[in-house]
């Protein structure tokens, strides 16, 4: 799958994909992304079509038991739903498996229904299958069991022969579709079409469309409230149309292009990047970049030698360090120093003066002289409150979140979510080749 490694980052990919495909194929319905039922919940009217999304490897070959799970917690939301309203798919792709949809008899559901996998009972079987014991019924209702417990739950359901509380023939036939799913590349190429039959270009599709519609599903999914994650097919459509920058994140860079979308996005920066005398705000988060303890330095230190080297026209850029406490600070402050870089901070002593961070650098441009070259904080509220003051013409937001502290109405805001400073240098115009 190219770029895309870990297990866990394509079943991520693969779903985010998949719930794309079901925005654009759609016409009324709204779409809730890490649905209530499932991970795609299909909204129309009353009526819900719950799909959830698995899928295996390459070398995986299809058997029962990797699907039994899904199904029967389909199985268990039915037993203890409104049936009637409700649709139940698993999309899941397996490479030895013909794409399309698979049948489910009564025999694999029932062999699944006496599993003797102790999660499995606990968790689904034991809602599915009626009780007859008072004691098992409440040791089930626990939110948390012992392991004894759990086995004690176990050995009740293996050793009786316990009446099933839904219309298995009815789920298999009305209310549930198993579908072998599409390979990943697939899935993304027939995404991309949607997006052309939906007017957009060919070359805006893979730079900016499809990534910006990937990190917008993938920004959606961890919403809390259950209402933010809707969106809908003229709410995206809207949306894509009105972006031309080109996303960078922890998910774009995840697609096969990433290295083209760099270029992409470095070619947009250059607008801003052109212009000397410009406010310019860095706020990084520490923990998403990797060597970042070792490498700042050499990252300011390379900065200041491009786009503040110039008295007469520059001016100096704030770095803020999300998380940083004040000894970390003063370390990183006696490290610049080390290196030849003046900082101000605002502190003089142990207070912060918001005066003294927002005012300009003495200079003597004869000389080739500022008095400071950066400005240095981290994200306490008073830093922020200053930084808001002294209002940024661009904040380049090298982290995944941006906290609603810092004000960004009325500012170019570049977000850049990147994992190494050598790929920050490429976006920046800094260095010429990018490592991936």
């Amino acid at each position: 799958m190219g770029r895309i490694a870990d297990s866990t980052i394509k079943g991520f990919m693969y779903q985010f994909n998949l719930s794309l495909n079901e925005i654009l194929k759609s016409t009324n319905e709204v779409i809730k992304i890490e649905g209530i039922i499932e991970d795609i919940d299909k909204i129309n009217g009353e009526h819900i079509t719950a799909i959830q999304c698995k899928y295996h490897g390459e070398a995986e070959k299809f058997q029962w038991s990797k699907v039994s799970k899904p199904i029967l917690q389909m199985l268990k939301t039915y037993t203890n739903s409104d049936e009637s309203k409700i649709l139940f798919v698993l999309y899941a792709f397996f490479p030895s498996e013909q794409l399309g949809e698979k049948a489910v008899s009564k025999n694999e559901i029932n062999e699944m229904l006496n599993t003797k996998n102790m999660e499995y009972i606990c968790d689904y079987i034991a809602h599915i299958k009626k009780i007859e014991n008072l004691e098992i019924e409440s040791l089930v209702s626990k939110e948390r069991k012992t392991k004894k417990e759990k086995e004690k739950i176990r050995q009740y359901f293996i050793s009786n022969e316990l009446e099933v509380l839904c219309d298995i023939d009815d789920f298999l036939n009305n209310r549930f579709r198993f579908v072998v799913g599409r390979e990943y590349y697939e899935l993304v190429e027939e995404n991309k079409a949607l997006l052309c039959q939906n007017g957009f270009s060919h070359d805006d599709v893979n730079d900016i469309a499809f990534p910006n519609a990937i990190q917008k599903i993938a920004s959606l999914s961890i919403l809390k409230e259950d209402e933010d994650r809707n969106i809908t097919k003229k709410e995206l459509l809207e949306e894509l149309k009105g972006i031309r920058k080109t996303a960078i994140s922890r998910w774009t860079r995840e697609l096969s292009n990433y290295k083209e979308l760099l270029t992409s996005r470095r070619k947009q920066l250059g607008k801003c990047l052109n212009v000397n005398y410009r406010k310019r705000c860095f706020v990084f988060e520490p923990t998403q970049i990797e060597n970042f303890e070792q490498e700042i330095v050499l990252f300011i230190k390379n900065y200041i030698d491009i786009y503040c080297c110039k008295p007469k026209l520059h001016i100096p850029a704030i770095f803020c360090i999300l998380g940083y406490d004040k000894g970390k600070m003063d370390r990183l402050i006696s490290r610049l120093y080390e290196k030849g870089i003046e900082a101000e901070t605002g502190y003089r002593g142990s207070i912060f003066y918001p005066e003294a961070f927002i005012k300009n650098p003495e200079r003597k441009v004869s000389e080739n002289w500022l008095q400071f070259k950066i400005k240095i904080c981290s994200d306490n509220k008073e830093c922020i409150e200053a930084i808001n003051r002294n209002k940024q013409d661009d904040i380049f937001q090298i982290a995944e979140h941006l906290s609603d502290a810092f004000s960004t109405r009325d500012v170019n805001r570049e977000i850049l979510d990147v994992n190494s400073f050598s790929q920050i240098e490429y976006l920046l115009r800094m260095k010429d080749e990018v490592e991936i």
